[in-house]
């Protein structure tokens, strides 16, 4: 399937910087294809996770140097403050680790051999932490959703599951979402034809992690997405 003009393929390829969130780029894989949005900060975000990995490093420093530094007081009065803040520096430094070894570079993949829509972040070394998979047959609509707010940017969203839960997939100019959009669909429906979608409104509903259904890999989708 050949992308619309608004889309790149590799990320290697040289396209018109966006003043949003960048240029959604698709790269060819054995099982289907993966899509990443570039947004000028493929630079900064490998300094940014060993930034957070030294902040995680300083917070349980911190935490040990509390009671261990030399002349440390345990007096009662002191007990209490002393406690909160290890518990406090504790859950920061768990915190920032986790988000350093998780990366911040998010990507989406779309699975076409086993029928799956992955949500997944990377780190710097190019390592895969799994967020949300959603098999074609869960798969309720994928509809772009704009912003509350007349300048914001808007959401290419998915709704999954019995209970209508929502997933951001990228953020962005509406333009590039809805072409975004149309790709999608011919791929994540059986029909070739599609037709227009709506735009939905804002709503605070979050997409949730879901385990990976059995029947994903076996079930086509059961409807057109709207």
């Amino acid at each position: 399937m050949n992308l619309s003009s608004k889309l790149h393929h590799d990320a290697g390829a040289h396209a018109p910087k966006l003043q949003d969130k960048g240029t959604i780029f698709r790269r060819e894989t054995a099982w289907g294809y993966s899509l990443s949005q570039q947004d000028g900060l493929c630079t900064m975000r490998p300094r940014a996770e060993l930034g957070l990995r030294v902040l995680s490093f300083l917070a349980f420093l911190a935490m040990a140097a509390l009671w261990l530094w030399p002349g440390a007081s345990f007096a009662l009065g002191l007990l209490g403050i002393k406690l909160g803040l290890t518990v406090f520096l504790g859950v920061m430094g768990l915190t920032l680790g986790y988000m350093a070894e998780r990366g911040l570079r998010r990507e989406v993949q779309v699975d076409l051999q086993r029928n799956q829509l992955r949500v997944v972040w990377l780190n710097r070394r190019d390592e895969t932490r799994l967020h949300t998979v959603i098999g074609f047959d869960e798969i309720g609509s994928v509809f772009v959703r704009r912003g509350p707010v007349p300048g914001r940017a808007t959401h290419l969203d998915v709704r999954f599951g019995t209970q209508g839960e929502v997933e951001t997939l990228f953020e962005g100019r509406e333009e590039v979402l809805r072409e975004l959009w149309y790709d999608l669909n011919s791929d994540l429906r059986d029909e070739a034809s599609v037709s227009e979608g709506p735009v939905m409104p804002a709503t605070a509903t979050e997409g949730r992690r879901r385990p990976l259904s059995r029947k994903a890999t076996i079930k086509a989708l059961p409807r057109a997405l709207r």
